[in-house]
């Protein structure tokens, strides 16, 4: 009877061990996925150096082409450097053109490390190089500085004061509209005079408008439905037409004065001669005049 209760609990024992065996196991399963680390890979190594790192910190991201690729192991000051040490998960292929940027992944923090290797004609370089990173973008620096210049433009610039004198002026001008001064003031205020006028005005206009469209006056009958006026137009356009045309071909007296060229030497020659008896006139005047006067002597 004993001997059973010890092999169950043995049995019970050895039950719970190896439990608690597979919770370790399911554990350090787990750990190793969520941290993405490969620890039975081959790792890779490679030194940046930075003047200033913005905050970046041991084991954020590497990240090449959007893909994390591996992490920050160590940053070590070295001078005016900054000397950060990756630990990558593979090799890159560095080209003399490469690039690397510290990112940041929001204005609240979070930093990576941005690599690109650069273009594939050129020659690469080994890992065991010294590559360098672009100095940081600080966004917040920079909204700072932005902040600050628009702060010393509002008090120093007097744009403040530029908008207190405006606020100023928005306030005596609405003070004038509620005196009633101006035509604003007087078509907002109590006294209806003006407001009348403009309705005696329309109204007016309505009877004009009335009128027209009942063919009352010449404007009216212009735009009534009766064609005899329109008609009788039409048809004076039409002689005026006729008239321009007969002219044209050079009938009629005005139209030979217009295209016949010998109308206008007659007319010339004619001119010439009333101009020649007038001289002769303005020569013979004084003889007979002093004719006149010695006969009539006697």
């Amino acid at each position: 009877m004993r001997k059973d209760c010890v092999a169950r609990e043995l049995t019970r024992e050895m039950i719970v061990g190896a439990f608690m065996v597979m919770i370790f196991l399911g554990m350090g399963y787990f750990t190793i996925i969520l941290s993405r680390e490969t620890w039975f890979s081959r790792k890779q190594h490679m030194d940046v150096m930075f003047k200033n790192v913005m905050g970046l910190r041991e084991g954020n991201n590497v990240v090449v082409r959007g893909m994390p690729v591996g992490k920050i192991d160590s940053l070590v000051l070295e001078g005016p450097w900054v000397r950060l040490r990756l630990v990558l998960d593979d090799g890159l292929e560095m080209k003399k053109d490469y690039e690397i940027r510290i990112v940041a992944t929001s204005i609240l923090g979070g930093r990576y490390l941005e690599i690109r290797e650069g273009s594939e004609s050129l020659p690469t370089l080994p890992l065991t190089s010294r590559f360098v990173g672009h100095e940081p973008y600080d966004l917040m620096a920079d909204a700072a500085a932005v902040i600050n210049k628009a702060r010393t433009e509002l008090v120093e610039g007097g744009a403040i004061d530029n908008f207190k004198r405006v606020l100023e002026q928005i306030s005596a001008v609405i003070a004038r509209v509620e005196a009633g001064e101006g035509s604003l003031g007087k078509l907002l205020s109590k006294d209806a005079t003006l407001y009348n006028d403009v309705a005696g005005t329309v109204e007016a206009l309505r009877d004009v408008v009335e009128g027209l469209q009942r063919g009352e006056g010449t404007l009216g009958r212009l735009m009534s439905e009766d064609d005899q006026l329109y008609n009788d137009l039409a048809a004076i356009v039409a002689s005026l037409k006729e008239v321009t045309a007969k002219i044209e071909r050079g009938e009629g007296s005005l139209g030979k004065l217009i295209s016949d060229d010998g109308v206008y030497v007659e007319v010339e020659e004619m001119m010439k001669d009333v101009r020649a008896t007038l001289d002769d006139y303005r020569e013979t005047a004084p003889i007979v005049t002093f004719t006149s006067i010695f006969f009539g002597a006697f």
